[in-house]
């Protein structure tokens, strides 16, 4: 979470910092609609304040608690499984341990480490605003999500979010360059699609894993296109085609490709369930563990370490993916559920988006307060209602036992004063009752 902070923070103050966009913040422009990436880019609210716009917020790796609170969501710690533990399920108390100790300690890191650092960046570029940095972040109109409960579960939300994941992916299948199109059309056994994205690229793996990749591929009976960005190491063999750019949707949209090898990033994920591909992840950074969990929980996916990855267990995960008829099986499911939606995910985004500008931020839609509390965030409050009624049945117990072991301490010792008289008495009705008896017959 650090890190990701520190890399949002860093975007954040590049783009204050741009010319271009000092000058339009300088001028009295005004917008309908600001539109930021809202995981840690406080920084950036300010600018629909200043350009007097509602606010709208369009999540890359879907939502989490940071987001919950921005929209007024007390999401479901017990419910909601969090990053580090995939897709699976909150069932049992030690995943709600780690829930409430995962979030405790983001939620104190963002209290007392982040948002000062970011309020003080703010109050540089926007101290001059009448509204103010907390007010700001609770100006939220709408966050759209890209994520779909058909692939990461269901979760809990409000009107302040919608899910769109897909709407980057075109309603008809693009179409493949020539050279392409002939390489897939004419492999006998199929196609193996390998990209690993932006963070880290191909040309930036040790030389030994790039030889350890094209030497695996030469014992593949598939053909194998690889978005390799620089020079390979060693020959590469016919049935490997490489290039530096590379049509991933228009690649994966053909029936002939048999497996997408990939660092498992979101819009990845997302491309490979819309067509139906199994897929063998190598994650790298932040999100990409978690979604690509989530494949291998449906059976769609195996994962391995690309840091530690050997030709031969490289080999076998791929074998298993592309002749095991399971893999297919689970990833056509998950086509078949990602795509059963009223509306194209690109059609909802402009829907929702149209609307926020039709009813000027909506604020209709929005849940107060937005910024929960930590009191309110975990029920602290009613959690020390019922600990104070407790408290007092437990106290007013101990009271009463007190003393009564008091009143029978006092009746003991005047008990042992009076034993002569007691033992008269005891005498007396004795006889009383024995004269009794003797009179009745």
């Amino acid at each position: 979470m650090i890190s990701m902070t520190r890399i949002m923070i860093n975007a954040s103050l590049n783009v204050l910092n741009n010319f271009e966009v000092r000058q339009l913040v300088q001028s009295n422009t005004t917008f309908d609609l600001v539109v930021v990436e809202p995981s840690f880019s406080d920084v950036l609210f300010g600018l629909a304040a200043q350009f007097k716009a509602p606010l709208m917020g369009l999540s890359t790796c879907g939502a989490d608690w940071y987001l919950n609170t921005l929209v007024g969501l007390e999401s479901s710690m017990i419910l909601e499984p969090l990053m580090p533990m995939g897709a699976r399920p909150v069932k049992h108390l030690w995943d709600r341990m780690y829930n409430w100790y995962y979030t405790t300690e983001e939620w104190l890191l963002v209290q007392l480490v982040f948002l000062p650092k970011l309020r003080m960046v703010h109050d540089h570029f926007f101290g001059h605003l009448e509204q103010t940095f907390s007010e700001i972040r609770n100006s939220f109109s709408l966050i759209l999500l890209n994520q779909h409960f058909s692939l990461f579960r269901a979760r809990s939300s409000v009107p302040g979010m919608v899910e769109v994941a897909g709407f980057h992916i075109p309603k008809e299948d693009p179409k493949l360059p020539k050279d392409l199109q002939q390489f897939i059309d004419e492999a006998e056994h199929g196609v193996i699609f390998f990209a690993l994205g932006v963070e880290l690229q191909s040309k930036d793996l040790p030389v030994e894993t790039q030889k350890m990749f094209l030497e695996t591929f030469k014992l593949m009976p598939q053909r194998v296109i690889w978005k390799f960005e620089g020079e390979p190491p060693c020959a590469v063999s016919d049935n490997v085609y490489l290039a530096k750019l590379l049509p991933q949707q228009a690649i994966l949209a053909h029936p002939n490709v048999k497996l997408f090898i990939s660092h498992g990033g979101m819009l990845s994920i997302i491309e490979a369930a819309y067509y139906g591909k199994p897929v063998l992840g190598m994650p790298i950074f932040f999100d990409q563990f978690r979604n690509l969990r989530v494949l291998v929980e449906d059976g769609a996916a195996l994962q391995l370490s690309i840091n530690s990855v050997a030709g031969e267990e490289f080999k076998e995960a791929m074998d298993r993916l592309v002749n095991e008829p399971s893999y297919r099986e689970n990833a056509m499911a998950l086509l078949k559920r990602f795509r059963d939606q009223p509306m194209h995910p690109l059609d909802v985004a402009i829907y929702w988006t149209e609307y926020i500008v039709r009813y000027r931020g909506a604020s209709h839609m929005r849940v107060y307060p937005a910024y929960i509390k930590l009191v309110d965030y975990y029920s602290v409050d009613k959690f020390l209602m019922v600990g104070i009624r407790l408290t007092l049945v437990v106290v007013i117990v101990f009271f009463t036992l007190s003393k009564w072991r008091c009143l029978l301490a006092h009746l003991a010792r005047l008990a042992e004063r009076v034993w002569p008289i007691h033992m008269v008495m005891s005498c007396v009705i004795r006889i009383y009752k024995y004269f009794s008896l003797k009179l009745n017959f």
